[in-house]
């Protein structure tokens, strides 16, 4: 399947910073069949946002995981999150704010996030929230190919019970994993994000029925880039 190819030879190439056609940021890389979807900015990357993405995992996702296996009911484990995690995730933003991208410059799937996200939000912590999870996808490609990724085989309908399509997908994504740490990560999200999905159920459902999944799912040219990383993006196509 066609993939970017420059990393087969050399360890970097020049790329041009250009507006794509929709106005969001692109990058094209010399001799590359495709223009890169956003624009990786390593300073930011492996500094503070990776210093975010840890603290989130450990405060959202595994104190909540050993909550839960400790026996706490999912709804003190939610509300956990809620009232103790995610303040201290949003004192950490603090220092991304001006880090952040303008959301005309952002990637579709991220700027449609972030438009159907707004439009259901009713707290000012909803949209801190927000801000935060396009922050990450805006800037780190990996999360957001994956996010991509499953949305194409979540397909959530209306009438259907869109949160256990979106378990399966997630079961479905963990064996497109290539790294075992991967798979154990792809566990960790599964399980709490269902467990803060049913106790937001309303908020959840809302979320579905405003996001055109479409904006969201993978192009030709996300799957040229991301076939590049530790993932199976043909699993559905293909035995590895």
């Amino acid at each position: 399947m066609p993939m970017v190819e420059y990393w087969k030879t050399q360890e970097k190439v020049q790329a041009k910073l250009m507006k794509g056609s929709d106005g969001s940021t692109i990058m094209q890389m010399e001799g590359e069949k495709y223009a890169f979807p956003g624009f990786p900015r390593s300073h930011i990357l492996f500094g503070k946002l990776s210093k975010l993405k840890h603290e989130i995992k450990n405060q959202i996702f595994n104190d909540s995981w050993a909550n839960l296996e400790n026996g706490s009911p999912d709804e003190l484990v939610v509300r956990n999150i809620e009232q103790i995690a995610l303040p201290n995730i949003f004192r950490l933003f603090e220092d991304h704010k001006y880090d952040m991208q303008p959301v005309s410059k952002m990637c579709i799937p991220v700027r449609e996030i972030h438009r159907a996200w707004t439009k259901i939000a009713k707290t000012k912590e909803a949209l801190l929230l927000r801000d935060i999870f396009c922050h990450i996808m805006q800037e780190d490609d990996a999360y957001r190919f994956r996010m991509q990724w499953v949305a194409q085989f979540w397909k959530p309908r209306p009438w259907a019970d869109n949160l256990y399509r979106f378990k399966k997908a997630m079961e479905f994504m963990e064996h497109a994993e290539v790294v075992d740490d991967m798979k154990e990560r792809q566990r960790l999200w599964r399980r709490i994000l269902l467990v803060w999905f049913q106790e937001n159920r309303a908020q959840f459902e809302a979320f579905v029925r405003e996001v055109d999944w479409n904006k969201v799912k993978m192009t030709e040219r996300d799957k040229f880039f991301f076939r590049a990383k530790w993932f199976k993006v043909d699993l559905d196509k293909f035995e590895y």
